[in-house]
């Protein structure tokens, strides 16, 4: 009788926090390691590093950031844990230079100008002109990667189109990336369908949503995972 009655509430729990992905048990249950080979595009300071860094070793962490104090700071922070830092941003064209906009708020630049949606977030602190590659110019088949995270503000769409390469030889193992639904930078739409259908046509799947964000009651964005693993 005590069994089927703490069944049942175990049960209703599961029910009632089954909108809420646990993003530590999610990495757990698909990458199935202790040592991973991690990519990390758009790293920021670092604090996405230090999340991993408490359930995982690395093989390897090769992480790319276009605000060069950023860069030293996370070389700086991470250098006892095998990591490799880049000063540059991930496109889609082999070699390319472009304007990328630094905001006070350095997790809101990009290679972007921000619109009017959020004013608080506009105060520009200066335009840098900066190198750009593409993924697959970085990573070829010998490399077998585990996890790779996208959080470019705008360029998502653009990283992928460069991962081609690797995307078919089904490389990578699982994808987080930032997914928008409403127009924050000028001249990028939504890019929800674009993610997704492109990520389909190389038979990966979207499998969790996590950190979702709402402005006005609507979606404003979200993180969404990719894997080719079924589940």
């Amino acid at each position: 009788m005590i069994l089927k009655y703490y069944q049942k509430l175990d049960d209703a729990i599961s029910y009632l926090f089954s909108s809420v992905s646990n993003e530590k048990k999610l990495l757990k249950s698909i990458l199935k390691k202790e040592k991973i080979y991690y990519v990390d595009i758009g790293t920021n300071e670092g604090s996405y590093l230090e999340f991993l860094i408490k359930n995982y070793k690395f093989k390897k962490a090769v992480c790319f950031e276009p605000i060069k104090e950023l860069v030293d700071k996370v070389n700086k922070k991470f250098q006892k844990y095998n990591v490799e830092v880049h000063n540059l941003a991930l496109s889609n064209r082999k070699s390319d230079k472009r304007k990328f906009y630094q905001y006070n708020i350095s997790s809101q630049s990009s290679l972007y100008k921000q619109n009017d949606l959020f004013q608080s977030l506009k105060n520009l602190k200066k335009i840098n002109n900066i190198n750009c590659r593409k993924f697959d110019s970085f990573f070829n088949n010998k490399h077998q990667i585990d996890y790779c995270k996208i959080d470019v503000q705008g360029e998502e769409v653009k990283v992928l189109e460069g991962m081609k390469k690797n995307l078919k030889r089904k490389n990578i193992n699982l994808i987080k990336i930032e997914i928008s639904f409403i127009e924050r930078y000028k001249k990028v739409n939504s890019n929800f369908y674009d993610i997704v259908f492109f990520l389909k046509k190389y038979n990966y799947n979207l499998i969790s949503i996590t950190k979702i964000k709402y402005k006005n009651e609507k979606i404003l964005l979200m993180d969404a995972f990719f894997s080719i693993s079924k589940y």
